[in-house]
């Protein structure tokens, strides 16, 4: 079976964005994350040795698929796997904390510890979702509680948003990696929602699912103590936690180095004030474009 172009190009361009991170892919990785063409699993070895383009620069090696030429990435995945999950076993309380807070919803992990791509001693970095009105005080909470438990440093929720704000911007092919890539510890219903509840992901990874594990939480009641909390001390802590954090935050803005991408909102709370986005986009762009070389490669 001979690829068209623009699957060639899907392939090529998949593999190149992982190795950006110095990631190489397994078979089924790559599938889930095939940029815009939808194919099954076992089609695109098929197409890599069908293909002249794909087989000058994509190897396919021990069951991973990385540009020609980098090898290397072979060892780097089996050291930072090892690293990311010594981390993650270490990171157990931690995790246990977040999850564990009364409302919240649902705790994924993200950045490079999603990936099991770390390396050295990488902040967890957190992605979670709270009931409504609750962004704030859940996020103050948790920061306050490692703090007094030491683990301060380690932990890094730079991405809170409510049920009610789960709609990702900017809806582009970043926002789509980094959601596809995240790794709920808890609430697997309420990430399975916020993934449908943005359909741009798809576009980009057509072939993604999301697949909860047998007998994954689904809607549960509510716990006493939250309801008791909602009788008026959660709503006092919230907006005594947005006021405190929210000065604290903006008297740090001057050194925020990606302005566009922290959202300091009721309903969310986005930091990532050094965003590697338009960086990543960047280099994505001119690596495919040196990758394929003087070939011309049709969109169809």
């Amino acid at each position: 079976m001979m690829p068209r172009p623009h699957e060639e190009l899907a392939v090529l361009r998949s593999v190149i964005y992982a190795s950006l991170f110095d990631y190489p892919l397994t078979l089924s990785q790559l599938h889930a994350s095939l940029i815009g063409v939808r194919t099954t699993a076992e089609t695109i070895p098929v197409w890599w040795r069908n293909s002249e383009l794909l087989r000058e620069t994509v190897e396919y090696r021990d069951g991973l698929f990385f540009p020609a030429g980098r090898a290397d990435l072979l060892d780097t995945r089996r050291r930072r796997e090892a690293v990311s999950r010594g981390l993650l076993d270490d990171d157990r309380r931690l995790l246990s904390l977040a999850s564990n807070m009364p409302f919240v919803r649902m705790v994924a992990v993200s950045g490079s510890l999603a990936h099991l791509n770390a390396e050295g001693s990488a902040d967890l970095d957190l992605f979670v979702i709270t009931a409504p009105r609750r962004v704030w005080l859940v996020t103050v909470s948790i920061l306050v509680i490692a703090k007094l438990l030491g683990w301060r440093r380690r932990i890094c929720l730079n991405y809170v948003v409510s049920e009610r704000a789960t709609r990702v911007e900017p809806e582009d092919l970043f926002s789509a990696n980094q959601i596809v890539h995240l790794r709920p510890v808890k609430g697997e219903a309420v990430f399975d929602a916020f993934v449908k509840s943005n359909p741009f992901v798809h576009d980009f990874y057509p072939n993604f699912e999301f697949r909860m594990a047998p007998g994954s939480d689904g809607a549960r009641a509510r716990p006493l103590f939250e309801r008791l909390l909602s009788l008026g001390p959660a709503q006092v802590g919230e907006r005594v936690s947005r006021t405190l954090y929210g000065w604290h935050l903006r008297r740090r803005a001057a050194r925020w180095r990606s302005r566009d991408q922290v959202r300091l909102e009721a309903e969310c709370l986005k930091l990532h004030t050094s965003s590697h986005r338009a960086a990543t986009l960047e280099r994505f762009d001119r690596a495919v474009m040196a990758a394929l070389g003087s070939r011309k490669v049709l969109a169809s």
